[in-house]
């Protein structure tokens, strides 16, 4: 298809040259010879009049006019991904398909991975595909549309795109059974007096997960251990003196297998209210629909033994 004499194909090479910013990696996602990719450029710079990249030392940049066209270029591909995809209907008991969910361990673990099981029963044909964000702000995925779904706290949440809440869960102390410090559960000056692991991530690893809440008793915490991910906490406590705060669905679940103790936090912390989002223009499509249906009975389904998301 061509509207006033540009290939629209050519939209889709000019989408990923713009996001790699180089030739070599955008022939690689786009399954094309450099050669191809290269020629696509140039007929590109010709439509548009401008080099869209242009080589700055050893790499290429944008030119303000592409640096313009990424946002535009992504959502005319996203709508018409949206709009070729969407389908009358969608039967999941035969349909074949894969989404992908960005989620934290925490989320996999103590949400995802009975919705995987329960999916295996009843859509043989789908497959879930569960990632953790990386190097990038947590919307921007979604923005690009690289994923179906996010799941994250409600403070993370972009103001672009719908969304629902989930389910909620409180937080908690966890410490080793062996551990001589603590006996029983530890009150505020136990709490800052001994070591903690905590877990950072994220585009820069800055604060922990819960700093920017303790930050109001201004007293810091000694860190002693500090985790990629939260599945790695309960390990770091044990055999150690230390203390760590993380979710009590999380904590309880690692107690199954792990000798660790749970302690009420001595003091009060909001609830962590973790959201759905996924991109505005699958808001209708049969297939995100459906697994947004499923995702929301799980939820509710896990309310039941805890804080409402409601809440």
């Amino acid at each position: 298809m061509h509207l006033r004499g540009l290939d629209l194909n050519l939209l889709v090479v000019l989408d990923v040259l713009l996001d790699e910013r180089n030739v070599t990696r955008a022939s690689e996602r786009l399954n094309l010879s450099q050669s191809g990719t290269s020629t696509a450029l140039s007929r590109l710079r010709e439509f548009f009049d401008d080099q869209l990249l242009v080589p700055m030392g050893r790499k290429m940049v944008l030119t303000p006019l592409s640096q313009s066209l990424v946002e535009p270029v992504r959502e005319i591909l996203l709508q018409a991904h949206s709009l070729i995809d969407a389908t009358p209907g969608f039967n999941p008991e035969t349909a074949t398909r894969q989404f992908t969910i960005m989620a934290s361990d925490y989320v996999a673990t103590v949400f995802l991975t009975p919705v995987v099981e329960q999916l295996s029963k009843e859509a043989p044909g789908v497959v879930i595909e569960i990632v953790q964000q990386g190097q990038t702000t947590p919307h921007e995925p979604l923005d690009r549309g690289d994923v179906d779904f996010l799941i994250l706290p409600e403070k993370y949440i972009s103001s672009e795109h719908p969304a629902q809440r989930l389910f909620a869960d409180n937080y908690v102390c966890i410490s080793w059974q062996g551990n001589t410090q603590c006996p029983g559960d530890p009150d505020l000056e136990a709490y800052f007096a001994m070591g903690h692991v905590v877990t950072r991530f994220g585009p820069q690893r800055g604060m922990a997960f819960d700093e920017w809440f303790l930050e109001r008793f201004e007293r810091p915490r000694r860190v002693e251990a500090i985790a990629m991910n939260f599945a790695l906490v309960p390990h770091l406590v044990v055999g150690t003196q230390r203390l760590a705060t993380t979710h009590r669905r999380f904590a309880e679940q690692y107690a199954k297998y792990l000798p660790i103790r749970i302690h009420p936090l001595p003091f009060e912390m909001s609830p962590i209210v973790e959201t759905l989002q996924w991109n505005r223009f699958s808001d209708r499509h049969p297939a995100t629909t459906w697994l947004r249906g499923v995702l929301t009975q799980s939820a509710a389904a896990l309310s039941k033994d805890g804080v409402p998301a409601s809440k």
